[in-house]
């Protein structure tokens, strides 16, 4: 017979995801598809991109017909040009990241500002947007999304919360909520940096990015088209505040992507510490 004590150490014990060992990548291979996301001419015909992922997001209601979707966001990378001996970087340069599910893709660049003019290559397919979204297969020839899931433990309460930062042990979160139009959301994401104190026993969580949906974004067609990039803090497991990156205006009709507007809202979290 197993004991209480023992079952509830095991009850405890769920899988959380490995970020440092999940990704993402995808294909381009110009003898198959021709590609439709690059500014350059490619010097390549094939390329692998891997990009570890920073969080997992995923999303019920009116947009997704109440089905589940789940979408990944990789962790930012700056542009440059593959397989060339000198002048890798762009210019102007670009931060980029990639949000995606099997199906659907959503590029997201942040120039010195918006509007940057930056045209696709060929041209004739316009100006490159900040936030290019499309269907996985127009524009890649093959894209991979392996989460590696890791053991771990619940930490029940703000002690063993504090403990385990403490003790340098590797940390997830997961948050849940509803936004107004019904949607839930469920978010996962490793805790990069939390703070603590053994003396007045409190946490404080300050980490990302994240990806959120924000219903202002939605273009009417692409589900992932609701998602942006966000931080999280949290110091309770039923409330948080977001800090969501959106276009921010700096004077003079200019406006750059940057993280400034602050969303409370109440969730549940759940923290583990990884074995």
């Amino acid at each position: 017979m197993v004991s209480s004590t023992t079952a509830s150490k095991q009850d405890a014990r769920l899988t959380v995801t490995d970020f440092q060992r999940s990704f993402i990548r995808f294909t381009i291979d110009s003898l198959i598809k021709r590609p439709v996301t690059v500014s350059k001419p490619l010097p390549f015909t094939l390329n692998n991109s891997r990009f570890e992922l920073e969080s997992r997001c995923r999303i019920s209601g009116p947009v997704t017909g109440n089905a589940s979707r789940e979408y990944v966001l990789s962790v930012s990378c700056k542009t440059e040009q593959v397989n060339v001996g000198e002048d890798i970087w762009h210019d102007p340069n670009a931060d980029m990241c990639l949000v995606a599910s099997p199906e659907e893709f959503l590029i997201i660049k942040s120039w010195d500002r918006n509007h940057r003019g930056v045209m696709l290559d060929p041209p004739t397919l316009g100006e490159q947007p900040e936030r290019h979204v499309g269907q996985v297969a127009d524009a890649f020839s093959d894209l991979r999304i392996d989460v590696v899931p890791s053991t771990a433990r619940l930490l029940a309460n703000t002690k063993e919360i504090v403990d385990a930062t403490l003790e340098n042990q590797p940390l997830v979160s997961q948050t849940e909520y509803v936004l107004e139009d019904g949607t839930q959301v469920w978010l996962e994401y490793p805790l990069k940096l939390i703070n603590a104190s053994q003396r007045e026993t409190f946490y404080q969580v300050d980490t990302g990015p994240i990806l959120v949906p924000d219903l202002s974004s939605y273009d009417g067609r692409n589900p992932i088209s609701l998602l942006r990039k966000a931080f999280m803090a949290h110091n309770s497991l039923d409330c948080t505040e977001l800090i969501v990156n959106v276009p921010t205006p700096i004077g003079s009709g200019l406006s750059v992507n940057h993280y400034s507007q602050v969303v409370k809202l109440k969730a549940h979290h759940r923290i583990f510490a990884i074995d």
